[in-house]
């Protein structure tokens, strides 16, 4: 797929079941919020071209696991945000809008990590590119989001550097009760209303 250079040579590709293992043992490492090895083989098969991993040397460094959702939510969409003073926001026909104004296909980074003696290198936004990129050709989709804890200012402003703007708080999202931001990157113009 991609292949980047820094002090450490790394290429960006594509997931496959032998990977797995050395995935979890990142995500184990980086993150926790965990998952059980069904979830990993079940992504990879439905969305494959969309679970990446970063490699130096045969080695896993990194991953990106991501979905395409269909939604109504207008959030997820990129057409609302709900951090928005609310005189910036639309008026009485708010909620008629979201409830009948249909659906879209939208991208899900379902999680993203990088181990700690392999990060600020580059690899989390040569991960982030290439998604960007897959989601946008091949999936067509309107939108992307991810949620990310409210204390994760490196990620958040890696995420911003992106385009991805702060859109929804969820209270007590992670399992320590920690509250997360929904971001949200609109790859498509907004249509007209």
């Amino acid at each position: 797929m991609t292949e980047v250079k820094s002090e450490l040579r790394y290429i960006i590709r594509r997931a496959t079941e032998a990977d797995i293992d050395q995935v979890i043992e990142v995500n184990l490492r980086s993150l926790p919020e965990n998952y059980w090895y069904g979830f990993y083989q079940y992504v990879l098969s439905e969305w494959g071209d969309l679970f990446l991993v970063a490699e130096i040397g045969g080695k896993i460094v990194g991953y990106m696991m991501n979905r395409v959702e269909e939604t109504h939510d207008r959030v997820l969409m990129g057409l609302e945000n709900e951090l928005e003073p609310a005189h910036k926001r639309s008026g009485p026909l708010d909620v008629f809008k979201r409830v009948f104004s249909g659906s879209a296909r939208v991208g899900h980074v379902i999680s993203i990590a990088v181990l700690q003696e392999y990060r600020r290198r580059g690899i989390g936004s040569a991960l982030m590119s290439e998604a960007l990129k897959i989601f946008e050709e091949k999936y067509d989709v309107d939108s992307v989001y991810l949620e990310v804890r409210v204390s994760n200012q490196p990620a958040i402003n890696m995420y911003e550097r992106f385009g991805f703007v702060k859109a929804r708080i969820i209270r007590g999202y992670y399992r320590d009760g920690e509250d997360a931001y929904v971001m949200v990157k609109r790859l498509k113009p907004i249509p007209e209303e």
